[in-house]
């Protein structure tokens, strides 16, 4: 039996986690002694839990790779194991690599090349607006963005890509064929047939399961060589991805929020501890050496404005004013200022934020 094919047998098996398998290899150090061994042997050498030895035994009596394979490339996957040197190097320098990693579409470059992004799922305004901007800055300086397909920032994180024509790739805390949030399930086959992947450690069938989402965030943090967060509240989910990054030896870093947001307590407390603060794309991209390059929305030229457009724009003497900073600024009546704002929002100029308050863009 090849160790593509031992592996794929025990990412196929229920149950079977990433710490079993690092347990087995370090006790039997060959993946073919771990194929061969008997239940007993895994419980009593490698600590595995009786009703998973007893499922690894069960899996293995009825175990047909070539059946399997041929299956999983009907659905349009494929897998690449610990053993094949397609696997993400980036990968294997973590505590626990998943054994192998089931695929849809195509594996972009990682590691070096790659940046993590993460958020809430009940994103902001103002965090979606910073997340497409940046998204678009770092995929014009050669990045591939990994996040996990989540609502809220990683969807907008997946969508700036495609629309930058960058790369992604999506980790799910599902199997491929039970994508979650299904509301995404379009989005995942526009990343895959994009030049991107949607990926998982879990076999196809494997339901959106809560504990599954937190384990997952290890792989997502190491196909990348730095994680940024955009916003995330005191007991997010997007705060164990940074400390999976941080435990990796990775970067960690973090946009800013107003210190009244409860969306930005986390991010905020983050920058506290350490993580690099960014306000542009340079910030990040200057530490993988990358140059900053023209993005398509700097490079396209806007109507020409008129006198009450180039006034509202000039009244933005700092990023972010409130509507009657605006009136009492430019001089507008209501009627013309609330024009000119909405016609502003559309060519990209500004972005709404709750409260009545509106963003600069750069």
């Amino acid at each position: 039996m090849r160790d593509q094919d031992i592996l794929l047998w025990l990412s196929m098996t229920p149950g079977v986690g990433a710490v079993s398998i690092r347990r087995l290899i370090d006790h039997f150090g060959d993946w073919r002694l771990v194929w061969e061994a008997d239940a007993a042997e895994m419980q009593r050498g490698a600590g595995v839990r009786k009703r998973m030895a007893h499922s690894l035994s069960l899996a293995r009596a009825t175990f047909d790779p070539i059946r399997l394979r041929s299956e999983l490339k009907t659905a349009g996957i494929c897998y690449i194991s610990q053993a094949d040197a397609e696997y993400p190097a980036a990968l294997l320098s973590i505590y626990d690599p998943p054994a192998g990693l089931f695929i849809i579409g195509t594996l972009p470059p990682t590691g070096d090349q790659a940046l993590a992004v993460v958020g809430s799922r009940t994103s902001t305004t103002y965090g979606r607006a910073v997340t497409e901007k940046l998204i678009f800055a770092l995929v014009a300086g050669g990045m591939t963005i990994v996040s996990g397909l989540a609502r809220g920032i990683d969807t907008i994180a997946h969508q700036a890509t495609l629309q930058a024509k960058g790369r992604t790739i999506a980790v799910l805390g599902s199997g491929l064929s039970q994508i979650y949030p299904r509301e995404n399930v379009r989005l995942a086959q526009e990343i895959a047939g994009g030049g991107g992947a949607v990926i998982s450690e879990w076999a196809p069938q494997t339901h959106a399961l809560p504990q599954n989402f937190p384990i997952r965030n290890r792989i997502i943090a190491g196909l990348a060589s730095g994680t940024l967060v955009v916003e995330a509240g005191e007991k997010s989910g997007s705060l164990i991805t940074a400390d999976q990054a941080l435990e990796q030896g990775r970067d960690v870093y973090a946009i800013p929020g107003q210190i009244t947001a409860r969306s930005s307590a986390g991010t905020n407390r983050l920058i506290q501890q350490g993580a690099k603060l960014v306000i542009t794309a340079a910030d990040i991209l200057e530490d993988y050496r990358l140059t900053p390059q023209p993005t398509p929305t700097e490079k396209t030229s806007l109507p020409p404005l008129d006198r009450d457009a180039q006034l509202l724009l000039r009244a933005f003497d700092e990023r972010e004013k409130h509507l009657d900073q605006l009136l009492a600024c430019t001089g507008l009546p209501p009627g013309a200022l609330h024009t000119t704002l909405l016609r502003l929002q559309l060519q990209g100029c500004i972005v709404a934020l709750p409260g009545n308050r509106f963003w600069l863009r750069d």
